[in-house]
């Protein structure tokens, strides 16, 4: 049995509750794949933190750095075209 914060389970029932966050992910990360071949799932996770903290929706930056690599994943699971565009690590804990 997986334990702590960043299991898949969690991230399941986060992502339910926040689509918007995806969204706005997804949108970003296609930006990019535009014009890079790879690039850093942080950096397109601050810029949804800065984007939900001008219009609102987080306060306080409630988007937590933990649920980075699930949208990493998820986005290329979502888009095969783009499957490298992050670099993804097994992880031994319950991150994955």
């Amino acid at each position: 049995m997986t334990v702590g914060k960043w299991t898949k389970e969690n991230f399941a029932k986060y992502h339910e509750e926040n689509p918007h966050i995806y969204d706005y992910f997804e949108r970003f990360a296609l930006m990019m794949a535009e014009r890079r071949p790879y690039y850093s799932a942080k950096c397109v996770f601050h810029r949804v933190r800065w984007e939900t903290t001008l219009e609102g929706k987080d306060d306080q930056f409630k988007v937590d750095d933990g649920w980075i690599s699930h949208y990493a994943r998820m986005f290329m699971e979502l888009h095969p075209e783009h499957k490298g565009f992050f670099k993804t690590r097994s992880r031994r804990d319950s991150y994955h």
